[in-house]
């Protein structure tokens, strides 16, 4: 695993930044219930969108059985709490990245909670494999797939 370049960490800073329309700007007390992509550090604690990740958060490798065949997915899991006024489930994607292409996007969600409550989240990477050389790790909104 590759730390961030500074390149890539400007250029996603930059874009939020863009999606915020300002919430970048020293006016601004505080962005924690934004719901715009945010770059995280495994492991690492992070706020997004009114839910704070406590640090300790793991990323492992899950053998599977795929018919005759055994293949390696990404697992995500932790503690995350509530911090918003209202009681809510916490729903979002991590998505790994090299050089700014997705190569792994984890679906993650945490039952309903009061404010300040704790539980444990979960990130089942079922459809897609191990990402073994990443550069970037983004939280951001979860999104249906819309194809047919």
């Amino acid at each position: 695993m590759r730390r961030p370049t500074t390149r890539l960490a400007t250029g996603l800073v930059a874009l939020a930044c863009l999606g915020a329309l300002g919430a970048c700007s020293s006016d601004d007390a505080s962005t924690s219930t934004s719901t715009d992509p945010v770059e995280v550090e495994v492991g690492k604690a992070f706020s997004w969108n009114g839910f704070d990740v406590e640090d300790g958060w793991e990323l492992n490798a899950i053998k599977r059985s795929a018919g005759l065949e055994e293949v390696t997915t990404p697992e995500v899991k932790g503690t995350i709490k509530n911090t918003s006024d209202e009681e809510r489930a916490a729903l979002f994607e991590m998505v790994f990245s090299t050089d700014g292409s997705p190569i792994a996007t984890l679906s993650c969600s945490a039952a309903t909670m009061v404010t300040d409550q704790s539980q444990q989240f979960i990130c089942p990477g079922l459809s897609t494999t191990m990402p073994e050389d990443y550069d970037a790790v983004v939280v951001q909104e979860f999104r249906r797939d819309t194809s047919s």
